[in-house]
């Protein structure tokens, strides 16, 4: 299965981000979305994704998110939000998370992106490019990030 993994445009510039997030971590994503907007990505131009194991009753989020639940026995994400994030033609997919729990895994796959980015710690058919960063530090993430992307001539 990952390794269909494909590049559909490969020189485009970066403009429209998505972002994958095992919201289980204690990490702020917030911060994450910060260092993307410093970087010259427009807010209004990244989409969040965050899987939860389980959502309060009472939580609220200004991001889309799924759970377990939404995830029915034959695999298919049963989640409208969930659902049109991962068929947005983002022109890079973030898989911020470092574990591999098979939804992340599984969402990241789904992903219609361009260009797919994670950690060096995630299956390596599952991403076109992995910085070798720790989770805890999203600023030398996105900076690494930005130097590549740069040098690859996508920014």
């Amino acid at each position: 299965m990952l390794s269909n993994l494909s590049v559909n445009k490969p020189n485009d510039e970066i403009k429209s981000v998505g972002v994958i997030f095992d919201g289980n971590m204690t990490l702020d994503i917030d911060n994450l979305v910060n260092h993307l907007v410093k970087h010259e990505i427009k807010e209004n131009r990244i989409k969040v994704l965050i899987f939860k194991n389980k959502i309060n009753k009472n939580e609220s989020s200004k991001f889309d998110f799924f759970t377990y639940n939404d995830i029915n026995w034959s695999g298919k994400i049963e989640n409208l939000n969930a659902n049109l994030f991962l068929n947005t033609n983002f022109d890079l997919l973030i898989s911020y998370h470092n574990f591999e729990k098979a939804p992340l895994v599984y969402a990241s796959y789904l992903s219609k992106a361009n260009f797919k980015v994670g950690f060096a710690t995630q299956d390596k058919k599952l991403n076109h490019f992995m910085i070798n960063t720790n989770l805890n530090n999203c600023q030398l993430f996105v900076d690494e990030l930005f130097k590549y992307l740069k040098i690859l001539n996508k920014i």
